[in-house]
């Protein structure tokens, strides 16, 4: 009997090297496997189509929100619809692959998992015609078998942060919306359905997606943006995470808002600390002890892919000036800030404001001023895409206050008659496919 407890124990060691250690690390600890973006916004995927009769529909919906997202794609299915697949690509999406026949991995030999697999892959890229990079296997799950096929054929295997428990019926739009909304933030990954579940899911998850996309953008100000990954190592990830949570307790703490949805700028009100400024016939402004609006960066809006630093300024000085006129237009709507008649901010970042109606000035030094400046640099080297091998000495130490009148920042940037709410779509557009 000794032989048989060993033999037991053997095959329970097996099964736990096979099943549960890959799926903890890859599915639960994200280890080896992608949960989350590192770039400004959330991402919106969809699992187990397409479907006829509801992934157009979410086309229409995503068109209508000028929204990308990523279909996870069920090999069988798009061997019946390749027409759907092309779609999703022709309408600015991403494709990835969710197994040929969505089957658990757990109950997959080695063989049957990298045939899946093999299968999965050259369904889609017959179809598409191109490369397919990201995988995810049905309900997060992975054996040995999958982990040592996605190392060796140098995919990336992405998961989700949020899910809406879309594929159960009993889960209605308002729930979904809710159990995502509750949840989300910068970064996020969200898991929906176009297809697959419980008989008349989809259709609850079709009219959410409606709901969903208008509320993170109107509610959360959060950009709808397409799925991407950094070339980081682990370090700079967890790095990032830790410098992420630090700005998230700040920003709560100080009561640091975004405006909008896309705007670099965030805002908070505060007491002025000095010095006494003055417009240009002589006018006192602000001095200490008055309330103005502090402006704040909302820095990892300012991230790039690029590498060229002309590029790279270009395309953040691209971005700011988009950012005034709904820094403009929301200071001149916001309550709040009715009797404030100053913007200022600390920043090392103050070459070229003058061009956009700011001024600048010296502050006294300080400790809490050179503080800034470390922070800055800081943030320098976590958002931007050189890292740490930017060449920071030229922005010097030592923040300089940038500040405009109110009255200014409307004269000049003040949008006329544009209105930039986003309505809920039309119900036709997301109406039955019959």
């Amino acid at each position: 009997m000794h032989w048989v407890n060993n033999f037991m124990v053997l095959i329970v060691l097996g099964v736990v090297m096979y099943t549960v250690i890959p799926d903890l690390f890859l599915h639960r600890l994200g280890i080896g496997s992608w949960k989350r973006q590192y770039g400004p916004g959330v991402a919106i995927t969809f699992d187990d189509g397409p479907d006829p009769n509801f992934t157009p529909r979410v086309l229409d919906i995503l068109d209508y929100y000028k929204v990308s997202a990523t279909f996870f794609v069920v090999g069988e299915k798009a061997k019946r619809y390749p027409d759907l697949v092309q779609q999703i690509l022709a309408r600015g999406h991403i494709v990835g692959a969710h197994s040929q026949n969505h089957r658990l991995s757990w109950k997959m030999s080695p063989l049957a998992t990298w045939q899946e697999w093999q299968e999965n892959i050259k369904t889609l890229e017959s179809i598409t015609g191109k490369e397919i990079q990201w995988i995810r296997p049905p309900w997060g799950t992975f054996n040995l078998a999958l982990w040592l096929w996605i190392k060796k054929y140098q995919k990336k295997a992405v998961l989700w942060s949020i899910k809406g428990n879309d594929w159960q019926v009993k889960c209605t739009p308002a729930e979904i919306t809710s159990r995502i909304l509750k949840n989300i933030k910068q970064g996020s990954i969200l898991l929906l359905h176009d297809s697959g579940g419980e008989s008349g899911a989809p259709e609850n998850s079709v009219q959410a997606l409606n709901i969903i996309c208008r509320r993170i953008i109107d509610e959360c100000k959060l950009p709808i943006a397409p799925l991407e990954f950094p070339q980081w190592t682990w370090w700079r990830r967890w790095a990032f995470v830790l410098w992420e949570k630090w700005e998230y307790l700040y920003a709560n703490y100080f009561q640091i808002k975004r405006i909008d949805a896309t705007s670099l700028f965030r805002l908070t009100k505060k007491r002025y600390q000095g010095p006494e400024l003055y417009d240009g016939d002589g006018t006192l402004l602000a001095k200490k002890g008055d309330m103005v609006a502090d402006i704040h960066l909302d820095s990892i809006r300012l991230q790039s892919k690029e590498s060229d630093l002309q590029r790279i300024g270009l395309r953040a000085l691209s971005l700011v000036r988009k950012s005034l006129p709904v820094l403009a237009k929301f200071t001149a709507e916001s309550p709040e800030y009715q009797n404030v008649k100053v913007l200022v901010g600390l920043t090392l970042l103050n070459r070229g404001v003058k061009g956009l109606g700011f001024e600048v000035q010296e502050v006294p030094s300080s400790w809490p001023i050179r503080r800034i400046g470390i922070v800055q640099k800081v943030i320098m080297v976590v958002y931007h895409p050189l890292g740490k091998s930017r060449n920071n000495k030229r922005l010097g130490n030592k923040p300089k206050l940038v500040w405009i009148s109110k009255q200014k920042l409307l004269d000049l940037w003040l949008p006329q008659n544009e209105d930039t709410a986003i309505e809920a779509i039309p119900l036709e557009i997301g109406a039955q496919v019959q």
